[in-house]
């Protein structure tokens, strides 16, 4: 039988509001940045913007993502874990309510930019709760009658995501521009988006184009003849940028203590990438694994009234964030709505170190001969379904699971297997 955790949200504590008592939200999920990618983590990347939001508001050092896009999308739009609503890859069910849904149901203008990847066009993306979007990859969807993917004949500049981007914006496609550069054009409809929604409470959801391959220079690379990590540097480089631009209009608006902004990434840095860090070490990307190379994530949360505080240790996945943003908006779930997630609220306020102390990854993206892959754990130890056990911080790379099981690990194991036995499909 399949058990949910249903959160009531209560919209007690106030962080700080806009003039009618509610909170802008802004949640920005960068594409395959793992959390190495980000200088407050000791990337040796330039992140000016989200270095200085990390010592404004929150950096958690415990946040996990599933290891891809789609499920992880998925995840973070939804509240509930991959083995309760994940039907396909490139594919949302449309059953599904996610934060789109509960923010404009609440009297909040909604705006969606950057990847969806999630299939049924314009309708979908309204169905969703979007009030208005400039997306890519609304190219290929999956149909659940023929259950298959439908790719159809794509015109090869319709791929295109960086320079001469294709994006569908509301409703229609945009004239490419070879001059163009996506992140750009993303950046500029969300500032627009705030600028016409300034006195009313608004929802940007931004699942960024940056940083997936390919890795082509940015518009601040120096030349387009670069090495293809010198590119990826850039374009962690630009993700920041953009940050930066979405607080500048915040504050040029005069809205930044009346928004919370948070900071994300969907799963690990790509498997070529080799990112070095401030003290010397090099780190592997690790997308599409289940070790902390492809699921541990950067996560930052500033303004909105958000005190600085010391790095967080508080245990986050994916699921948190709608229960989350909703309870800081005061935006209540609607009677019967199921989460897998706990607000961190109180985490923001400073009120407690933690809201949960496991956490679960059901990871099975649904394409080729892929299978799926389970654990639980907690901030030191991963129970996987197939029984194997690791210590994480001194075994990161998981290459050797625990084999002496000792009377101290006896507690532990049965905290995570009963997280796995609750979480257990039908």
């Amino acid at each position: 039988m399949m058990k949910f955790f249903t959160i009531l949200c209560l919209a007690g504590i106030c962080l700080s509001a806009g003039a009618d008592g509610r909170k802008n939200i802004i949640l920005i999920m960068a594409d395959d940045m793992g959390y190495e990618c980000v200088g407050a983590y000791g990337s040796t990347y330039s992140t000016p913007n989200l270095d200085r939001a990390a010592k404004a508001g929150v950096r958690f050092n415990h946040c996990y993502s599933t290891p891809l896009c789609t499920p992880s999308r998925v995840e973070i739009m939804t509240g509930k874990y991959n083995n309760r609503n994940y039907k396909a890859f490139g594919y949302l069910d449309p059953t599904q309510k996610t934060i789109g849904n509960l923010f404009r149901d609440a009297g909040y203008a909604t705006c969606i930019a950057g990847k969806w990847q999630l299939g049924g066009g314009a309708s979908a993306i309204d169905g969703f709760g979007f009030d208005e979007h400039c997306l890519w990859n609304m190219i290929e969807y999956y149909d659940p009658v023929q259950g298959k993917k439908i790719k159809g004949k794509v015109e090869p500049n319709k791929r295109l995501r960086y320079w001469e981007p294709a994006l569908f914006q509301n409703g229609a496609w945009r004239d490419q521009k070879k001059e163009e550069y996506g992140a750009d054009v993303c950046a500029e409809f969300m500032m627009d988006f705030m600028e016409r929604n300034k006195d009313k409470p608004f929802l940007v959801y931004y699942p960024a184009i940056l940083v997936h391959s390919p890795f082509p220079h940015t518009p601040d690379s120096p030349g387009t003849d670069q090495s293809e990590g010198q590119n990826f540097a850039d374009m962690c480089a630009y993700t920041d940028k953009v940050v930066g631009r979405l607080e500048a209009k915040l504050r040029e608006l005069g809205l930044y203590e009346d928004t919370v902004v948070l900071f994300t990434g969907d799963n690990g840095t790509h498997g070529r990438m080799r990112t070095p860090m401030q003290d010397g070490t090099v780190i592997k990307g690790g997308k599409g694994s289940m070790t902390d190379g492809g699921t541990h994530a950067p996560l930052i949360v500033w303004g909105g009234g958000i005190e600085a505080q010391e790095p967080s240790e508080a245990l986050i996945d994916f699921t948190d964030m709608l229960p989350t943003i909703t309870d800081l908006a005061g935006v209540e779930l609607p009677a019967g709505f199921e989460t897998d997630g706990q607000s961190f609220k109180p985490v923001l306020a400073g009120e407690k170190k933690d809201v949960r102390d496991t956490i679960y990854c059901y990871y099975n993206p649904r394409w080729g001969k892929a299978s799926e892959k389970i654990w639980a754990r907690d901030k030191e130890y991963k129970l996987y379904s197939d029984g194997r056990f690791y210590h994480v911080p001194t075994d990161v790379l998981e290459e050797n699971p625990i084999q002496q099981v000792t009377e101290k690990h006896i507690a532990t194991i049965k905290k995570l297997q009963d997280v796995l036995d609750l979480n257990v499909r039908n």
